[in-house]
């Protein structure tokens, strides 16, 4: 533990020391440029992470995939640029990426929102990091990105999942993960049926670690909740949705 704990934090002093390079053009400055933020906003699609179509300009969500949410929100696709860029700061405590993570999923969040009633009061639940991957890495990776998303819009964070059981997804079938998401969850404190919940995660693979958070939080008592996460892979939906995920 104390090798990977010491690599995280020459990382982190390198981040310091040392400038960034764009991850999209190489030029030196930034993890992503300006132009190429803005190249990637532009093409930005409003996809759902179930059955991966494109939706329309402005659609909280799939109705195709009845998903039991107020709204889906992803930043884009698990791959090229902002693939690496979600591994980097996952994986190599590059911490600026999740700077420009936050920046992509607000802007999709900000697509999904426009012209519709404003969303003041929301609290942002992270979906909660194994307690193992958190000592390794240096840091709980999801719950920073809840409070810069938090900051960004104004809203509020509460840690209201903890992990029943620290089961790793990562490679899994996707039948295999639906069943360890039943159980890994649990509600730590008080959910209000009255508040506006985002549960938040960097990436939806099949669905199942998302949609089992998500059931856990409907059942005890969140009657207005959405789902915001950074990137989603390009598969297309797989055995765990031949049985309809729904949360």
């Amino acid at each position: 533990m104390s090798f990977v704990v010491k690599n995280t934090t020459i990382n982190w002093l390198l981040d310091l020391v040392c400038p960034y390079s764009c991850r999209g053009c190489g030029h030196l400055g930034e993890v992503l440029c300006g132009c190429c933020k803005n190249n990637y906003i532009r093409q930005h699609k409003n996809i759902c992470p179930l059955c991966k179509k494109v939706l329309g300009c402005g659609e909280l969500k799939c109705d195709e995939c009845e998903l039991d949410l107020r709204m889906v929100a992803v930043a884009g696709w698990k791959d090229g640029v902002l693939g690496r860029i979600v591994q980097e700061y996952k994986y190599k405590s590059v911490r600026s990426a999740g700077d420009i993570m936050v920046e992509l999923l607000d802007f999709a969040i900000t697509e999904k929102l426009s012209g519709k009633e404003a969303w003041e009061e929301v609290v942002v639940v992270p979906l909660p990091t194994i307690s193992r991957h958190v000592r390794e890495r240096g840091f709980d990776h999801t719950l920073e990105l809840a409070k810069k998303l938090a900051r960004k819009r104004g809203w509020k964070v509460e840690t209201l999942l903890v992990r029943a059981k620290d089961t790793v997804q990562v490679g899994a079938k996707a039948s295999v993960r639906q069943k360890q998401a039943k159980e890994a969850y649990g509600v730590y404190g008080k959910v209000d049926d009255c508040k506006r919940y985002i549960l938040l995660d960097d990436v939806w693979t099949t669905g199942a670690s998302v949609l089992g958070a998500a059931k856990t939080l409907k059942d005890s008592g969140a009657t207005d909740l959405s789902v915001a996460v950074v990137v989603t892979t390009m598969e297309k939906k797989s055995d765990l949705s031949k049985e309809r995920d729904r949360c």
